[in-house]
């Protein structure tokens, strides 16, 4: 037998931010990517 097949599994809530949040977040990020790739590519003379 396995006990875990009979024990009790607490589930805790997870909260996340705001869809609006994290979209702002991701669109940040991307600015940033894209600024630093272009500083790349002019240090790389292209």
């Amino acid at each position: 037998m396995n006990i875990n097949k009979y024990k009790e599994v607490v589930y805790e809530k997870v909260e996340y931010p705001a869809t609006k949040v994290l979209i702002g977040e991701i669109k940040d990020l991307q600015k940033e990517i894209s600024e630093e790739l272009t500083e790349l590519e002019k240090m790389l003379g292209e």
